[in-house]
């Protein structure tokens, strides 16, 4: 069996964004802040996520600051697709998005909140398990029981992308720090 040769993710994100469909999407790009002004996030956090920022530091090849620095932090995009559905451009700023969420993800570099939620799936098929407080709440309020997860299937599907292996690494590496 052949070792693979580890890819550098900046590297990988870089090809990505030339000369590809996706380069030419992100091409068109004219800078016009209709994704900054549509995106809930950066209402929210009163523009210090701003989607516009991370076009124009992929358009500029500065995919280290956005998967190593993450600065602007792409991991605040919630992924809901208004800006692109409002972009004038068409820019598929949903699928860059990914790519550089996917980038980062790779160089092991994911915001401490999302793979303890991932983990929570992983382990119990829901980002927050059962507990007898939330069944009682909902049987008061006349809701139905909340539907039983297959654990299996979920870490069975899981298992069938990287995540499974990103997330011990990720653990090995915390692992890692806390011995020095």
């Amino acid at each position: 069996m052949e070792k693979m040769e580890k890819i550098d993710p900046v590297l990988s994100l870089h090809n990505d964004f030339t000369d590809t469909e996706l380069g030419i999407s992100l091409n068109l790009c004219y800078n016009c802040s209709t994704c900054s002004t549509i995106c809930p996030v950066a209402l929210e956090t009163e523009g210090k996520f701003n989607p516009r920022s991370i076009i124009l530091l992929a358009n500029f090849d500065y995919e280290e600051r956005l998967i190593v620095d993450l600065s602007p932090n792409v991991w605040d995009c919630t992924m809901c697709e208004l800006c692109q559905e409002e972009c004038p451009e068409g820019v598929n700023l949903h699928e860059i998005f990914l790519k550089i969420k996917n980038a980062s993800a790779s160089y092991h570099n994911i915001p401490k909140s999302y793979t303890s939620e991932t983990n929570q799936v992983y382990l119990y098929g829901k980002a927050v398990p059962s507990q007898p407080v939330i069944d009682k709440r909902r049987e008061q309020l006349g809701l139905p029981k909340s539907p039983s997860t297959d654990v299996d299937e979920i870490k069975k599907l899981m298992g069938m992308t990287p995540v499974e292996k990103i997330l011990k690494e990720i653990d090995n590496l915390e692992k890692q720090a806390e011995e020095k």
